[in-house]
């Protein structure tokens, strides 16, 4: 938590939208992805492990012509190695093209980020959106007394512990479950420190569903985790509207993250219209 500040001095930038430039994210997944950091030649560098592979994160800051010295230094740190770089965005691409030519790039399409405009996502509304409003419409007839409530000191707790049974109940599904158990857990105990903001929605008593996220810059938030109970119609849709109607009116963008190439979790968030992709490349520098 004390590289908080330089380490969003390297990646809160007006023109990077990834998920990968919200501190929050690195912080309640360093364990889980085994996270290291170096500073070298005033590039900041993230090394992960993540399905027992090891790489690096695309590089942040620095000037290019000093992109080929640190990717020598890196080479020589893996004993003259090859070695791979992943969550590459497109003007970091470009950057290292620049300097570094004989590069081959490959798309990873499983995580590139889906970016909303918040605005359509607080209204649900156009043409494009019509099924999905007409969820929340279902929602609300079937819920009318439901509320959306702010994540606070008061109800943390209770979201907490809704996630957790979430993931329990998902988990013979998918056991990277485990690791985001962990993370949810990472964000609550450090809330306010990690400046992340939540809502939650609450029907018969209890919460329902909840969500949060982190402001990475000045029109742009990254929101992290999407908790609904699977047997209510309508009922992620509604988190999702409220959230964005309630907790960012002072972002233009909402980054939805990835789909990490899972069918269902690709065609809900495409089914939400992206205004954008952040495109993501990996490369391996021999």
């Amino acid at each position: 938590m004390a590289q908080k500040p330089l380490f969003e001095s390297y990646i809160s930038k007006a023109h990077q939208y990834g998920s990968e430039c919200a501190f929050s994210n690195l912080f309640v997944w360093r364990d889980c992805y085994h996270i290291y950091w170096a500073q070298a030649h005033d590039f900041l560098l993230l090394k992960v492990k993540r399905n027992d592979v090891d790489f690096y994160i695309q590089p942040f800051g620095g000037r290019d012509e000093d992109l080929p010295l640190l990717m020598q230094e890196l080479r020589e740190e893996h004993g003259g190695q090859p070695f791979e770089m992943h969550g590459i965005y497109d003007f970091t691409k470009e950057r290292l093209e620049r300097v570094m030519p004989e590069l081959t790039f490959v798309e990873d399409r499983d995580n590139w980020d889906y970016v909303y405009l918040q605005e359509k996502l607080a209204t649900m509304s156009g043409r494009k959106l019509h099924g999905q409003k007409n969820h929340y419409n279902a929602f609300v007839k079937a819920h009318p007394d439901y509320t959306y409530e702010p994540i606070t000191l008061d109800n943390m707790m209770e979201c907490l512990n809704f996630g957790e049974q979430w993931c329990d109940e998902h988990m013979h599904e998918d056991s990277s479950l485990l690791c985001e158990k962990y993370a949810i857990q990472e964000a609550f105990l450090s809330f306010e420190q990690l400046e992340l903001r939540g809502g939650a929605i609450r029907f018969d008593g209890k919460i329902q569903a909840f969500s949060f996220g982190k402001k990475i810059n000045d029109d742009t938030a990254v929101l992290h985790v999407e908790k609904a109970n699977h047997d209510v119609r309508g009922l992620y849709t509604a988190i999702t509207k409220e959230f964005a109607a309630h907790a960012w009116t002072d972002v233009k963008y909402l980054n939805r993250e990835e789909d990490m190439g899972k069918p269902g979790l690709r065609a809900a968030k495409e089914a939400l219209h992206p205004e954008f992709m952040v495109k993501k490349y990996n490369v391996i520098i021999g």
